[in-house]
């Protein structure tokens, strides 16, 4: 996997954000990207980039995480239910396409967490994937596709 630094552009999101076990990530995801989307569309907003998983800390038993949609047409705070809509900071990243399913994801991260080391910088304390690839329950996983992203501080 290639990883290099990347200027990010600050995007609107819209998001449920909660601390989540890490064993019940897939199925907070699966609720949480239906509930933006209903919500986004009653706003009469647009989603307009691949679903986002924003993470603040480092995860351990549990994840401060935030799932959703860049999204245009509606101003950041409450949007209803659950759903908010935030700024995802931009700035320089570094910036992986990773390719294959998503349990090594894992493996994925540490190869940009060294590449952090090397470049002997901090984290700014959050970090993203964006599924390039929609998941489809007859696709193949292997052909996922998933951008990592780690802000620098």
């Amino acid at each position: 996997m290639d990883v290099d630094v990347r200027m990010q552009p600050t995007r609107t999101v819209a998001v449920v954000r909660r601390p989540v076990r890490t064993d019940e990530l897939a199925a907070f995801y699966d609720t949480a990207y239906g509930e933006v989307a209903r919500t986004v569309g009653e706003a009469g907003a647009r989603i307009v980039g691949p679903a986002i998983g924003w993470y603040h800390g480092m995860p351990t038993d549990t994840v401060d995480v935030a799932a959703g949609f860049p999204v245009e047409g509606v101003e950041p705070g409450p949007l209803g239910g659950r759903v908010e809509v935030v700024e995802l900071p931009g700035g320089p990243a570094l910036v992986g396409l990773f390719v294959g399913p998503y349990d090594d994801l894992g493996a994925a991260w540490g190869e940009v967490e060294a590449r952090r080391a090397e470049h002997g910088r901090d984290g700014r304390g959050d970090f993203w994937e964006e599924y390039v690839t929609e998941p489809s329950p007859d696709g193949d996983p292997a052909r996922n596709e998933t951008l990592l992203v780690l802000p620098f501080a």
